[in-house]
C-alpha cells in the first residue's frame, strides 16, 4: 500500500472509530453540519470554534454575514467535530490545512475551551496542519492548551494599528498581543504577526512602529493580507475618524450593501514587506504558507508556490498515484508527477473537482486532469 492510499484507509478507520464511538444522535448532527460537506478555502479546511465575536472591529465583515457580536461556542463536541471532518470528502489526514478563528476569536471566554478542545481532537484523530488566528493575548494557558494538540501549530496574531483604539474597541491592547506573541515564540509556538487586513492610510503609516515591536520580542515572521470592504465597514471606519478616500480608490469594484470587495494592495504589501525586511523579519505572502513553513512542509498545491522551496518536496513517483486511482476505482490512461504538478488524463470524459482537489491535497501538487482523446 503506498502512502497515498494510507491516508485514505486511515480516514476510513477514523470514521469508524469514531462512528463506534458516537451516538446514532452525534452521528446525525456531526453529519448534517456544514463542516460534514464544505470544500476547504485557500487556507485551508475552516473550523468554527463557535459563532459571533464580542470585540466589533470596525473592519470585520463576519457581521455583514449575518454573525452576531454575542459569541457563543460552536455546538458540536470535540469528537462530533472530527467525525464530520472525518466524513467530508475533500478532508485528507495529515494533508488538509485547518484553520481556526474564520468567523469568531478563538480564545474568547465563551470559546476559548471549546477552540482548545477541537484543536486537540482533529489533532490527534487527523493531524491536520493545525493553523489559529487571533486577536487575544497569547497567555501561559492558551499556549499550553495550543501545544497541547498539534506541536507545530502556526499562531497568526493580528495587529493592523497601535493608535487608533476605535477600529477595535473590545479587543487587547495591540502592543500587549506583540508583548505576548513574543513570549509566546519564546516559548517555541510558531507565531507571526497577521498584519490583516492593511487599512489603507492607517496600516502602511504605522508598519514600521509595529514592526520594530515585534522583532524587539522576538516574533519572527508576519503574513499580509488585503482589507474587504463593504459599505458598513466604510460607515464604521468613517466613524472611527479614518478618511476612506484611498480606500474607495483601491476597492476592485463598486461596493454595495454587505457584498465583501477586495482592496488593491499589492503596493502597500511591498511596502510593508520591505520595511518587515529590514528588521529580518520573514515575510509570508499568505496565511497557508505560514502554516506550510511551520510544519516543514513544501507545497506547490497553487500558482504562489513552491512553498518552503528549501526542504524540498517529498518523494512521489507516478505509481503512487495510479494506485490512488484504482483504490478509487478511476480508469486512467497515464500518469506523469514532477516537483510541482501531477498530470493525469483519464480514459473517459470526466469532470470531477472532487478528485482533482483529492490528488491535489494528497500530493502537495497542482492536479491537471485531463481526458483522452
Amino acid at each position: 500500500m503506498t502512502r497515498l492510499v494510507g491516508l485514505l484507509e486511515r480516514k476510513r478507520r477514523v470514521l469508524a472509530e469514531l462512528g463506534d464511538r458516537l451516538s446514532s444522535e452525534s452521528r446525525a448532527r456531526a453529519g448534517a453540519d456544514h463542516h460534514s460537506r464544505r470544500r476547504p478555502r485557500p487556507c485551508g479546511m475552516t473550523i468554527h470554534t463557535g459563532v459571533g465575536c464580542s470585540y466589533v472591529c470596525a473592519y470585520c465583515y463576519i457581521y455583514d454575514m449575518g454573525f452576531s457580536a454575542i459569541p457563543k461556542p460552536y455546538p458540536l463536541e470535540p469528537d462530533e467535530m472530527a467525525y464530520a471532518l472525518s466524513l467530508n470528502p475533500y478532508v485528507i489526514p495529515d494533508r488538509t490545512l485547518a484553520a481556526y478563528g474564520s468567523v469568531t476569536e478563538p480564545f474568547l471566554p465563551e470559546t476559548r475551551a471549546r477552540a482548545i478542545e477541537y484543536m486537540r481532537e482533529v489533532w490527534r484523530r487527523l493531524k491536520l496542519p493545525t493553523q489559529v488566528s487571533t486577536k487575544a493575548t497569547l497567555t501561559d494557558d492558551i499556549v499550553s492548551g495550543i501545544l497541547s494538540g498539534d506541536p507545530n501549530t502556526s499562531a497568526l496574531v493580528t495587529v493592523v494599528t497601535l493608535s487608533n483604539r476605535r477600529l477595535e474597541p473590545r479587543a487587547p491592547d495591540p502592543k500587549d498581543r506583540i508583548r505576548f506573541a513574543g513570549e509566546a515564540s519564546a516559548r517555541g509556538l510558531a507565531v507571526s504577526l497577521f498584519i490583516r487586513p492593511i487599512i489603507p492610510g492607517i496600516t502602511d503609516v504605522e508598519a514600521a512602529d509595529i514592526l520594530r515591536l515585534a522583532a524587539n520580542v522576538g516574533v519572527k515572521s508576519i503574513v499580509l493580507g488585503s482589507l474587504r470592504a463593504t459599505e458598513r465597514i466604510i460607515r464604521r471606519l468613517e466613524a472611527c475618524g479614518v478618511n476612506t478616500m484611498e480606500i474607495r480608490e483601491r476597492l476592485t469594484e463598486p461596493i454595495k450593501g454587505a457584498k465583501q470587495v477586495e482592496t488593491k494592495s499589492s503596493d502597500l504589501k511591498a511596502k510593508v514587506s520591505r520595511i518587515a525586511e529590514d528588521f529580518g523579519l520573514k515575510v509570508f505572502r499568505s496565511a497557508c504558507e505560514a502554516n506550510i513553513y511551520s510544519h516543514r512542509r513544501y507545497c506547490a498545491m497553487c500558482h504562489l508556490g513552491p512553498c518552503n522551496i528549501e526542504i524540498g518536496p517529498e518523494p512521489l513517483e507516478s505509481g503512487d498515484v495510479e494506485e490512488l486511482l484504482e483504490y478509487l476505482g478511476v480508469p486512467y490512461v497515464s500518469v506523469e508527477v514532477n516537483d510541482s504538478t501531477v498530470r493525469v488524463r483519464l480514459k473517459k470524459p470526466r469532470v470531477d473537482e472532487h478528485l482533482k482537489n483529492l490528488i491535489t491535497t494528497a500530493t502537495y501538487r497542482r492536479a491537471i486532469i485531463e481526458t483522452q482523446r
